[in-house]
C-alpha cells in the first residue's frame, strides 16, 4: 500500500484552539511557547497540522469529516436531491443572507488556519538552528503555500478581506484590505514558496506540498486576478507558472488501461494513488477507518446519490465525432438551454445519436463520470431504470426510484462496495491539483495572450487522452468557448468550476435569474420532463456577504454591496 500522509491531529487541535473569533485571538491555548518550540521536529509537526486547511468538503455545513465536494452545485450543471446536505444551498435558491452558517464557517476556518500559519512564521526561527537549510526552506515554503491558498479562497469568495500576516492581540480589529493588495501578496508569496520548496514530492501519494503545487496555486491566483478583476497582465504571470509545470517533464496524463472510459474512471481510484500516477500533483489524503472519505457513499451509495447531473449537462457531452464535425456551437452549448423545450443538439445531426440511449457513442467521459441509468419504457408506459452493472464493484448501480437525473461514477472507488458495502469508509484521495487542469489553464492563459494556435495543443492533449477528435481553431473567442467546454466536461465535482464561473463571470449567461432545470428528457417517451430546480442568482452573488457575526464583532468590518 502506498504511503499516506499521516495527519497529526493533536497538533492540529492544539494549533486551532477553540476561540469563536478567529481574527483576533492568539493561536496556542494548550501549548505554551516555552514547552512547544524547543526542537526541530516541532516545526514539522506544526506544518503537518496546517494541511487540514485544504479540506473543503461539506459535512453538514461544518466542514467536518464525512463530507463530499458540493461546491460545483453553484453552477448550472448539477442538482442536489437533498438540500439539507449542503450548507451553502441558499446560494442556488436566491435566499442567501449574511447569517448563513456555511459562510460563517468558511470564513472562520480560513482565518483559523491563517492564524496558525502566522504563528508558525513568528516562531520557527526559534528552532532554525536545529534544522538544515533545506528543511527550514521546505517547511517555510509549505506554510507559505497554505496561507496563500487560504487568502486566495477568501478573495474568490468575498473580494476585499482583512490581510493579516501576524498574530493579533485581543483589542485589534482589522479592516478589509483591497482584493488587489491581497492577490499581490498571494502571488508574491507563492512565487517565493516555489523557490523555497523542493523539486520533488516527499511522499508517494501526492500528499505533500512542493514546488509545483506552489506554481499551480500561483497560476490559479493570477487567472482570478486577470479574469475577475480585469487585470490582463496577470495572464502572463499565470502562463509563466504553468509553463514551468508543463515543461518540467514530471507530469503526464494518466494512461493505464486501453479503454478510455475505464482509464478516466481509474484516475481517482485508491489503487492508483502512487507515484506511477503522474497526473495527480496534489491531493487531500484519506485513510480508511482513520480519516475515511465519504465521497463514494455520497455519490453512489444506496439511498444517497445526493449530487446529480441535470439533462442540460448531459447534453454538453459530444458524440465521438465531436461537435465540430456537426457544426454544433460551443458558445451556444455553454449557455443556458431549457431541455424541456429544446431537443439534444445531436438529434438530426449525428448518425449515431440515440435519444433513448444517451450514453451510446458519446465522449467517453460521459460514462466515466456518470453511471448509465439505462432508461426504458415498459409495456405499461412506465419509465424504468435498470442501471449499470459495474464489474469493478461487482454490483448494479441504478438510480433510486424517485431520481430523474444522472448520478456520479467519477470519484467513486469500487473497493467501497466490494466485497461488501463500506458505508462512508473509503480511502481514495480527493484531487486538489491535477495535470489535466493545469493543461487547460495553460491553454486559457495562452489564448488570452493572443496565442490561440499554441493553446489548442494543450486542449487536444486532454481530448486525445479520451480518444476525442482533435479541435481545429485559430480564433480567440472560439478557443475561449472550447476551453470552457473542456473544463466543464473534464473537471466536474473537483471543486474548480465554482471558481471558474466566478472569474469568467458566467452567471447571467448560464443561470439567468429564475431559470428552470429539468431531469432526463421524458419527451423522448411521450411524457413531460420533471422540473428539478429553479435558480435565482443575480450579479451580487459574485461576491458573497461578509458573515453577520463578523460585522457584529468587528466595528471596522463593512458589508459587500447588495447584502
Amino acid at each position: 500500500m502506498v504511503m499516506k500522509r499521516i495527519f497529526l491531529f493533536f497538533v492540529s487541535i492544539a494549533l486551532s484552539g477553540c476561540q469563536k473569533d478567529f481574527l483576533n485571538k492568539g493561536p496556542l491555548t494548550n501549548l505554551s511557547e516555552e514547552s512547544y518550540w524547543t526542537q526541530g521536529s516541532d516545526a514539522e509537526y506544526a506544518v503537518n497540522g496546517l494541511y487540514e486547511a485544504f479540506y473543503e468538503l461539506d459535512g453538514g455545513g461544518e466542514f467536518t469529516p464525512g463530507g463530499a465536494p458540493y461546491m460545483d452545485l453553484c453552477t448550472d450543471l448539477m442538482y442536489l436531491k437533498a438540500p439539507w446536505e449542503f450548507g451553502f444551498n441558499d446560494f442556488n435558491t436566491g435566499s442567501l443572507t449574511a447569517d448563513n452558517g456555511w459562510l460563517a464557517n468558511f470564513w472562520k476556518k480560513k482565518y483559523q488556519y491563517i492564524r496558525n500559519c502566522n504563528f508558525f512564521f513568528e516562531n520557527v526561527d526559534k528552532v532554525k538552528d536545529q534544522l538544515s537549510a533545506e528543511q527550514y526552506n521546505d517547511l517555510s515554503g509549505q506554510a507559505r503555500v497554505v496561507r496563500a491558498f487560504l487568502y486566495l479562497r477568501l478573495v474568490q469568495g468575498f473580494g476585499d478581506v482583512p490581510l493579516i500576516t501576524q498574530t493579533l492581540s485581543a483589542d485589534e480589529w482589522p479592516a478589509r484590505t483591497s482584493a488587489e493588495e491581497v492577490l499581490d501578496f498571494v502571488i508574491s508569496e507563492l512565487a517565493k514558496a516555489a523557490e523555497e520548496l523542493p523539486e520533488d514530492q516527499s511522499d508517494g501519494a501526492h500528499g505533500r506540498i512542493y514546488k509545483y503545487v506552489a506554481l499551480a496555486y500561483e497560476a490559479r491566483a493570477a487567472l482570478h486576478y486577470a479574469g475577475f478583476y480585469d487585470k490582463p497582465a496577470y495572464y502572463q504571470v499565470a502562463a509563466d507558472a504553468l509553463a514551468a509545470i508543463v515543461n518540467s517533464g514530471k507530469f503526464e496524463l494518466f494512461r493505464k488501461v486501453e479503454d478510455p472510459t475505464d482509464n478516466f474512471t481509474q484516475i481517482f481510484w485508491a489503487e492508483n494513488e502512487g507515484a506511477d500516477n503522474k497526473e495527480i500533483i496534489f491531493s487531500d489524503q484519506y485513510i480508511k477507518d482513520l480519516r475515511p472519505s465519504n465521497i463514494s457513499t455520497s455519490f453512489a451509495g444506496p439511498g444517497w446519490k445526493g449530487q446529480q447531473a441535470q439533462q442540460n449537462y448531459i447534453d454538453m457531452f459530444e458524440d465521438k465525432a465531436g461537435w465540430q464535425a456537426h457544426g454544433i456551437s460551443f458558445r451556444e452549448m455553454n449557455s443556458y438551454r431549457n431541455t424541456k423545450t429544446l431537443k439534444s443538439p445531436l438529434l438530426g445531426k449525428s448518425d449515431t445519436y440515440d435519444p433513448k440511449n444517451e450514453f451510446k457513442d458519446r465522449d467517453p467521459r460521459l460514462n466515466a463520470t456518470f453511471f448509465n441509468p439505462n432508461i426504458y419504457q415498459d409495456a405499461n408506459g412506465v419509465l424504468q431504470k435498470r442501471g449499470e452493472d459495474w464489474a469493478p464493484a461487482n454490483r448494479n448501480f441504478a438510480p433510486d426510484w424517485e431520481n430523474d437525473c444522472y448520478f456520479f461514477k467519477k470519484l467513486v472507488d469500487p473497493t467501497n462496495f466490494n466485497p461488501v458495502y463500506y458505508y462512508g469508509n473509503s480511502d481514495n484521495n480527493f484531487p486538489l491539483v491535477r495535470y489535466a487542469d493545469m493543461l487547460l489553464l495553460y491553454a486559457e492563459a495562452l489564448n488570452e495572450l493572443g496565442r490561440a494556435a499554441d493553446a489548442v495543443t494543450y486542449v487536444n492533449m486532454v481530448r486525445n487522452r479520451v480518444d476525442m477528435p482533435t479541435i481545429v481553431v485559430t480564433d480567440k473567442e472560439d478557443m475561449r468557448e472550447i476551453i470552457k467546454h473542456e473544463r466543464k466536461i473534464e473537471l466536474i465535482a473537483e471543486q474548480v468550476l465554482v471558481w471558474d464561473y466566478k472569474r469568467w463571470r458566467e452567471y447571467a449567461r448560464t443561470m439567468p435569474n429564475g431559470v428552470e432545470f429539468y431531469g432526463f428528457r421524458r419527451e423522448t417517451y411521450g411524457q413531460a420532463s420533471i422540473l428539478l430546480q429553479r435558480k435565482f442568482i443575480t450579479n451580487k452573488y459574485y461576491l458573497w456577504p461578509i458573515p453577520a457575526v463578523e460585522l457584529r464583532n468587528n466595528q471596522n468590518m463593512v458589508q459587500n454591496n447588495g447584502w
